[in-house]
């Protein structure tokens, strides 16, 4: 089906993780589709390499909106605003697609100076309620939320839980809600288990090693230190355990401090740097999220594409994805001992560990880009109508 919507994705950066990639599937789903795609963001260091992809698609373009960036600064914060709304006033769009927490509350601050919030869907792929700022900067985030919720036609959860979350805080009304899982291109996930020995071999791990794998920012939100000190914990009676944790962010030297401190850094590999999911995933026997605060985890989705158990906190729509536990192993966030408790069910019983793989794989089949893609166009023609 050939759609005609002219779009507007609004996202901060377009750097490597979820919610660029997610924002781009989207972008070039409707392009591919026939919709005219604008993608606007701020810089970005590190981009995606889903952005080059994004760069040769027909009916979609990029611009940049240079003072666009994502720690609050009033100055460059105005000049930003001021180049969305002269955006939305230079062109015409049906739809107004706004991704992330800073660029959402620019856009929609924009859209209702040029009196287009009824063409508004806001999708902040998770939230800021806890886990990044104190109690003052929490309190000073929820009461813009729930003031800017005014200023949407909709927003867009990753999952029904997401929506709770903001429903609990007195963000918005339930009518403007609608859930739109985060979706995982397929293609590439499935074949890669296929690459299992290559991977480890060059990543130098036995064949009897049972491997812990991480992809994620090297950040306390997301709980790093965390599976550091449950990894610790199991090691010393576990001769063939090793962690492995990709990922760029200031927490590497306090991470590599603690592996030290162990005895334990020829066990464990803190790569400090961005990683393809294709060249670590297939050469883990599990992988773990252990973040504090969580919109889904795509990480998760992609591990349990290649039949891959995974491990999670239980946190924002992580039990919507894993069915509370049913597709996945869920522990309280924060407790390094019951993280380790997790992993050694998988490490010491390997058919468990196969059944849970395998139901992780069919649930993950629900998750895929084309699904996100269809389900999103029915929201551009809710919005547009």
């Amino acid at each position: 089906m050939t759609e005609r919507f002219r779009v507007l994705h609004l996202v901060t950066r377009l750097e490597r993780g979820g919610s660029s990639d997610c924002t781009l599937w989207q972008a070039m789903g409707a392009a591919r589709r026939g919709c005219e795609v604008t993608v606007a963001s701020g810089p970005t260091g590190r981009p995606t390499p889903l952005l080059d992809v994004a760069r040769r698609v027909p009916g979609l373009g990029l611009v940049p909106i240079l003072p666009l960036g994502r720690a609050p600064h009033p100055v460059r914060d105005l000049r930003a605003l001021a180049a969305i709304v002269a955006l939305l006033r230079r062109t015409r769009f049906d739809v107004i697609h706004l991704h992330t927490s800073k660029a959402g509350a620019l856009g929609r601050v924009a859209a209702a100076l040029t009196g287009q919030t009824r063409r508004v869907i806001h999708q902040p792929h998770g939230h800021l309620f806890y886990g990044y700022y104190g109690r003052a900067g929490t309190a000073l985030v929820l009461a813009a939320e729930r003031w800017l919720a005014r200023f949407a036609r909709l927003q867009v959860t990753l999952t029904d839980a997401g929506t709770e979350e903001h429903l609990r805080h007195g963000i918005g009304r339930r009518e403007q809600y609608r859930t739109l899982p985060s979706g995982v291109d397929f293609r590439g996930l499935r074949d890669a288990r296929r690459r299992r020995d290559a991977c480890r071999r060059r990543l130098g791990f036995a064949r009897d090693d049972f491997v812990i794998g991480a992809l994620c920012r090297l950040e306390a939100i997301k709980g790093t230190g965390d599976l550091v000190r449950a990894f610790m914990g199991l090691a010393p009676s576990r001769p063939r355990l090793r962690l492995f944790i990709a990922g760029e962010g200031p927490q590497r030297p306090e991470l590599l401090k603690l592996i030290h401190a162990g005895g334990l850094q020829n066990r464990a590999t803190i790569l400090g740097g961005w990683a393809d999911p294709l060249e670590i995933l297939p050469a883990c026997d599990a992988v773990v999220l252990a973040s504090r605060n969580e919109g889904m985890g795509r990480a998760l989705v992609e591990a349990m594409v290649m039949a891959i158990p995974v491990v999670a906190t239980a946190v924002g729509g992580v039990p919507d994805l894993l069915e509370e536990g049913r597709a996945g192993l869920l522990v309280p966030p924060g407790d390094p001992v019951a993280l380790a408790g997790a992993l050694a069910r998988l490490v010491d019983d390997p058919g468990f560990a196969l059944a849970l793989g395998r139901t992780g794989h069919a649930r993950s089949l629900s998750y895929g880009a084309g699904r996100m893609v269809h389900s999103m166009l029915r929201l551009y023609r809710e919005v547009a109508a």
